[in-house]
Formats: C-alpha cells, structure tokens, sequence
C-alpha cells in the first residue's frame, strides 16, 4: 500500500466525495498524485513551469494557470472556488510570499482546507546534503525564510481558522525506520565525506506546516 503523503492524510475523510482541489506548485509528478489518493477529484494546477510532469500527470490535471515569477497569474484563478488549496514548500521559492497567500485564502470555498508546508528555521542548522535538500540554502531557488508564526497569522487575518501547526512528523515505525537510516547516511558520511537528506527532512525537523480551514460565512 502506497505511503499516503501527509498533506492528504490531513484532509482525508474532511473533503466531499467530488473535491474541488488547487495546488500551486504543481511539479513533481503531483497530479498524478492527488488522482491517486482523490480519484475522483477536480484537480487545478497552477505553476510557473510545467516543471516535471509526464503526459500522465497531464491528462490527471483538469485545469493549469499559469503563474509569473513576479506573483502573476492569481487573478484567474475563482474565488470561493476549492475544496483544497495546496501550497507545499512553494512560499519558499517567493520574495514576497504574504499577499500572495493572502489571495489564495480567499480560493477556498467556506468550510475549505488549506495546507501550507516549508522549511523550518531549524533548516538553517541542518547539515547540507550532497543528495536532496536538507539545509535551507542546499536548494539555490529557496529565497525566503518562512517563519511559523507568520504563516499562522496571514491565514488568521483572511478568515482561515488555523486547525494544526507545527513541525510535520511521521508516526513512530515511520519514524523509527528513518533513524536507521540515518545511522546507514552518518556511517556514508564519514567513509565519503557526503550525506544524503533523502527522506530524512520529518526526522531532522526540516518541515513546518500550518493547516487550517475557512470559516463559514
């Protein structure tokens, strides 16, 4: 049985039978994805790029919106329209990320989710990989450091009530499995000098996340 990603195990029985779901950022095979877990979904992506996607990822996805680098691209996307609003680990990757998030608060239809993960500040101590992303600054594109708070509060001010936030963590065989396999990565390290942060970001603290859920009007 496939590993339910944690931005789906949160909604997992909260979302109706037919969701309507907005994800920003949409690479990395994630239509593909969502059509997976949400099959019978409406599944909008919206991105800068089409940035890894295969012609299946293509056929999964029913609507794209194609963003700017400058914080374009929002406007057409409906208001009051989503069942799920994605953002996971794209604030990131934004100068101004604020109003940006504070505009999407408003794609949820009442009663809808919304699940905004990043780096953590403790990303910033974290020791830099050679393979995948583990310290901030490993990934050159990630220009804004997000703090926790922040977040929280920006859902706060545009009628997102904030249901969990926090560091993102697995549950405990999940967990266990992962200090194996960072005892096997420290043992690599000090034999070649290189450490992977492959699948190590929930054990080492590398993720945030701020879920929450538009109020009723």
């Amino acid at each position: 049985m496939p590993h339910c990603p944690m931005k789906f195990r949160f909604v997992r029985g909260k979302l109706p039978p037919a969701p309507r779901i907005l994800d920003i950022g949409c690479g990395n095979g994630s239509p593909s994805l969502a059509k997976r877990w949400f099959p019978n979904c409406y599944y909008a992506g919206a991105d800068i790029q089409r940035y890894n996607l295969t012609a299946a990822d293509d056929a999964a996805m029913d609507e794209f919106f194609p963003l700017g680098p400058d914080g374009s691209g929002y406007d057409p996307i409906p208001g009051a329209g989503f069942d799920f609003v994605i953002l996971n680990h794209v604030v990131e990757h934004m100068v101004e990320p604020a109003p940006i998030l504070a505009a999407l608060c408003g794609k949820l239809k009442p009663g809808g989710y919304i699940w905004v993960a990043f780096p953590s500040l403790r990303s910033l101590s974290l020791p830099s990989s050679a393979d995948e992303t583990l310290q901030f600054c490993d990934d050159p594109t990630h220009v804004y450091v997000p703090d926790l708070r922040e977040i929280a509060n920006i859902l706060l001010a545009n009628g997102v009530k904030v249901l969990h936030a926090g560091r993102s963590r697995e549950g405990f065989f999940t967990t266990l499995a992962d200090v194996f396999k960072l005892a096997k990565r420290l043992l690599k390290k000090l034999f070649t000098g290189r450490f992977s942060g492959r699948g190590m970001w929930y054990l080492l603290g590398f993720e945030d996340h701020v879920f929450g859920q538009r109020r009723m009007e």
